[in-house]
């Protein structure tokens, strides 16, 4: 993705302050923003805003936002005018996001946002490209970014192995070639060269999923494998509830049924994955956003029961896996690892922030950040230190019946060394210390 404009040259205007000004064909916002005690680079910002009657009906592809920083004190707008963009929460509710190409620990900075309809889109954009019924691309300025596989299909049992659970493979800086693993091309007398295809991209499972109380009447053994798929279980795509693109962030948001061998959701799934403009060398900074619901199909009658989310750190979780050349160079160039501190042992040491892992693949270096929101069930264990290159968070967990458990992660993928632990350590705050936005009245 290409850079927000940097900030080098000053445009003065005078400007009164206040909350919210129109004119005939525009909304003028001014907004505060307090950074935590952290720098902060490339840092997405959101504020959630309440849309003016001019743009109320207004679809909101057409709202073009550009936004300025103000000279503080003086109330001066300078800089390069940058990208906005809003994405609609509710009735008359938007949240208003940017992208703060620097703040400085302990700043306070204020804003000015320019909203008005337009015909012509002013920024460069994200933008999906769809191949019903297989995958869903997503471009920036016509480079793929990250492409979410989707299809499912049982006419053989290879089609099957090969579509049996969505993930998300992510490209390089180029759009060309594929970071992440797959099972595109694998046949049976492959699978020796072939490091554990069924680790596939970005991808979220447990391979021992179980019932407890009074189990509902599903086909089965007690417990299911929805890591490796085995025992004819699937996770099935049904539909997307929400697709987003704009110049600032891209947001799809995927209906998924976790079924038993007989075709019957015992969880459902509602996947959201925001992938945010940043600047080079920047291949892609994404947040995923999941719901697991406990569901059991129709249990007549009701019954109390449960589902425990089992496994063990390399069987269970959210993770990562790199491209399988990485795997099958791995006596030459081995996938390695960074924490948070000196002296971490990911097999002893629990909730861990965030691990590193560096690789090189097609003659490049790339280094990826996990990172785990506290909000996540605790306690929570990385497998990271395989040298082929999967890594994730796992931790075990029960749902009650009709309930649902909410989970969140972000992954940063940087064209670089193993970047250094400051650095992981800031994009991490920035993540789960997020800076504090006010609209001024």
């Amino acid at each position: 993705m290409k850079s927000i404009a940097t900030l080098l040259a000053v445009i003065v205007t005078m400007i009164p302050i206040c909350r919210l000004s129109m004119a005939s064909d525009e909304v003028v916002l001014y907004l505060k923003v307090t950074a935590p005690k952290v720098d902060y680079l490339d840092v997405p910002i959101c504020a959630v805003i309440d849309l003016p009657d001019l743009l109320a009906n207004t679809p909101v592809e057409n709202i073009v936002v550009t936004l300025s920083k103000i000279r503080s004190g003086m109330w001066q707008v300078y800089g390069l005018p940058q990208p906005a963009q809003l994405v609609v929460v509710g009735p008359r509710k938007a949240q208003l996001w940017w992208i703060a190409r620097w703040l400085t620990a302990g700043e306070t900075s204020q804003w000015r946002a320019i909203l008005h309809v337009i015909d012509k889109a002013r920024w460069q954009t994200f933008s999906w490209q769809d191949k019903k019924g297989e995958y869903l691309d997503l471009l920036f300025d016509a480079h793929k970014v990250t492409r979410y596989m989707y299809a499912y299909d049982t006419s053989s049992e290879h089609r099957r192995f090969e579509t049996y659970k969505p993930f998300l493979h992510v490209f390089d800086a180029q759009g060309e070639n594929l970071l992440t693993n797959g099972p595109d091309g694998v046949r049976p007398y492959l699978k020796d060269k072939i490091l554990y295809p069924h680790h596939r991209g970005i991808f979220i499972g447990w391979s021992r999923l179980a019932f407890a109380g009074s189990r509902p009447a599903l086909s089965g053994a007690e417990g299911y494998d929805f890591w490796g798929m085995g025992g004819g279980t699937a996770q099935v795509h049904q539909k997307f509830l929400e697709l987003v693109a704009g110049p600032v962030l891209a947001r799809s948001t995927a209906l998924i049924h976790w079924n038993d061998k007989d075709g019957q959701p015992i969880v459902i799934e509602q996947r959201q994955t925001t992938v945010f403009r940043q600047a080079d060398p920047t291949v892609v900074l994404l947040e995923f956003r999941t719901e697991l619901k406990a569901v059991a199909g129709d249990v007549n009658p009701p019954s109390v029961w449960r589902i425990n989310l089992g496994g063990d750190p390399e069987h269970a979780g959210f993770h990562y896996r790199a491209h399988n050349d990485v795997a099958a160079g791995a006596s030459e160039v081995k996938a390695a690892y960074l924490f948070h501190n000196d002296g971490v042992d990911p097999k002893k040491d629990k909730d861990l922030p965030w691990a590193a892992m560096s690789y090189r693949l097609n003659n490049r270096q790339y280094c990826v950040l996990h990172m785990d929101h506290p909000s996540n069930p605790r306690p929570t264990i990385y497998s990271a230190y395989r040298d082929y290159g999967r890594f994730g968070a796992f931790f075990t967990h029960t749902i009650k019946s009709g309930e649902a458990l909410t989970l969140c992660y972000r992954i940063w993928v940087v064209g670089s060394e193993m970047l250094p632990r400051q650095e992981s350590a800031s994009k991490y705050s920035a993540f789960v210390d997020c800076p504090e936005v006010e609209v001024l009245d």
